[in-house]
């Protein structure tokens, strides 16, 4: 009698779920829908496949998990960690794929395109671009480059080179120009203004604002202003000092105190941006490539553990994330015109293919292959545009009737002297990554829930990217953390040895892990 009853409930309870679970998936068309992977499995017609009800939209909201009020007397431990997430690693896979959309559903796209979306609309600030430690602290207002990726030509490469004869002629040209140094003295002279004011040709150059790049040192820069004094000093070459080296500033007296060589690195670095920023023209010193999303290498991410007293708790806080590319990928060898030498055919191995039957304009084209190209067999040159009908064809791919279809320039120039451009140093994998940008992490949160990544071991259950990041399904290396030496990275103290910056990284993921077990051992 107690199991018929039992029996009899568990029906009650189930049909009652039902009937709720039913009327919840009607729309007011009275059409039934299932989410997810049922949405196939109930599509009567593959038009129905995909199609989401507005009670499914209002249902499928899962706004993240709110960040709760933190209070100081509450906090009684933190420590701030930046890391890296190498996308090389297939545990990381979903934070980088697809990295194409012609193969996949409209609802799967990598975790910088939902980012990439909001910033293009000007819904998401971005800042600190190009800085690997997410300060926060200068907002990216042009955002119209940000998507893609700067390269120098052969004449950008010369000035970056020489960026600090470049600026030592620049200063000379405005003394000349003003009769005085503008620089020399910040209190002008009321005439003196004038004339800085009426020169249209003057571009101030010093105090230079210094952004965040990798070479940053801090070893003498006690703020981010980059002085005329401090170029000046750079840019005396005393052979009185150690090796002939650049000094920091001249004194009064004579003295010279020499820079130290990672010092120097630093300058020229700075003397090189500052060339790039103002005087660089579009087409002359540099050009874009359009970014990838394959070319993406790395996520960075800067993130508080803290201990909360009242959860007793070690809590993980994501505060920055920022996409880390390289401007070369590692597999092309582009040069300064954009052109792959790899997929160039060079002069001195070029064969033409053999003609098969007559040739009556001896353009490398049978008269039969130049009626299927639809060009004329009695014409070398159908469309006019220098390119003979053959090579255009066999050797550029290029369409041989229309005027507008002929190899570059570039293309032409790296024909004859590509055999030169294959011996072309390519730039290690990792030395050349740069952050495109910082996105503060709460700002981000309402935009990644959207977006929903791969889940290997169940493909019925996908996860926003909120979650990973919040929930940490990621691998990753620490490679700075907050401390006493002005936050230095791991690089900065462990130099020239990979491993042990690893063994490094390991020891420091291992103090934070055992805070938390010492204090509930405590």
């Amino acid at each position: 009698m107690i199991s018929k009853l039992k029996i009899s409930l568990l029906s009650i309870i189930v049909l009652i779920n039902v009937d709720l679970f039913s009327q919840s998936n009607v729309d007011a068309q009275g059409k039934k829908y299932k989410s997810g992977v049922s949405n196939i499995l109930n599509a009567a017609n593959p038009e129905d496949i995909g199609i989401r009800t507005s009670v499914q939209v209002q249902e499928d909201k899962d706004d993240p998990l709110t960040y709760g009020y933190v209070d100081d007397k509450d906090v009684l431990w933190s420590t701030t960690v930046w890391e890296i997430i190498d996308l090389d690693q297939r545990v990381n896979y979903p934070l980088l794929y697809p990295v194409t959309f012609d193969v996949v559903a409209d609802n799967r796209r990598p975790m910088l395109w939902w980012l990439r979306q909001e910033i293009e609309k000007g819904n998401l600030s971005v800042y600190d671009r190009g800085g690997f430690h997410g300060e926060f602290n200068r907002k990216e207002e042009k955002i119209d480059d940000i998507f893609k990726i700067k390269k120098p030509t052969d004449r950008g490469k010369t000035r970056i080179d020489d960026s600090k004869q470049e600026l030592k002629n620049l200063v000379t040209i405005q003394v000349d120009s003003l009769n005085f140094n503008p620089y020399e003295n910040p209190n002008l002279l009321s005439d003196e203004q004038k004339a800085v004011i009426n020169d249209t040709t003057f571009q101030k150059i010093f105090p230079y604002e210094i952004k965040d790049f990798e070479f940053r040192t801090n070893s003498t820069l006690t703020s981010n202003q980059f002085t005329y004094e401090m170029f000046r000093g750079f840019t005396n070459d005393n052979p009185n000092v150690q090796d002939g080296r650049p000094v920091r500033i001249m004194q009064p007296d004579g003295y010279a105190d020499p820079l130290s060589l990672d010092e120097i690195t630093e300058y020229t670095g700075i003397c090189s941006q500052i060339v790039q920023d103002y005087f660089f023209v579009e087409g002359v010193d540099f050009y874009y490539l359009p970014l990838e999303y394959y070319s993406l290498k790395q996520w960075l991410i800067k993130g508080i553990w803290y201990f909360d007293k009242k959860y007793s708790e070690l809590i993980y806080r994501p505060i920055g994330i920022a996409p880390v590319t390289t401007p070369i990928d590692p597999d092309d060898n582009v040069d300064n015109n954009g052109v792959d030498p790899n997929d160039i055919i060079c002069a001195d191995n070029y064969e033409a293919p053999p003609v098969d039957g007559p040739d009556s304009d001896n353009d490398g084209l049978s008269d039969l292959d130049e009626a299927s190209y639809s060009t004329n067999p009695e014409l070398a040159d159908t469309d006019g545009d220098g390119f003979n009908d053959g090579d255009e064809i066999n050797k550029w791919g290029t369409i041989a009737n229309d005027i507008t279809s002929k190899p570059s320039d570039q293309e032409v120039e790296a024909f004859e002297t590509c055999s030169e451009r294959n011996n072309v140093e390519v730039v290690e994998k990792k030395s050349n990554l740069s952050p495109l940008f910082w996105i503060y992490y709460p700002h981000a949160r309402d935009i990644l829930k959207l977006g929903r990544a791969y889940n290997e071991r169940n493909t019925s259950k996908s996860i926003t990217f909120d979650d990973i990041i919040n929930s940490r399904r990621f691998s990753s290396v620490i490679y700075k953390e907050e401390n006493v030496y002005e936050n230095r990275e791991v690089k900065d103290y462990i130099k020239n040895n990979a491993f042990m910056r690893l063994l490094e990284s390991e020891r420091i993921k291992e103090k934070i892990r055992n805070f938390e077990h010492d204090m509930w051992s405590w």
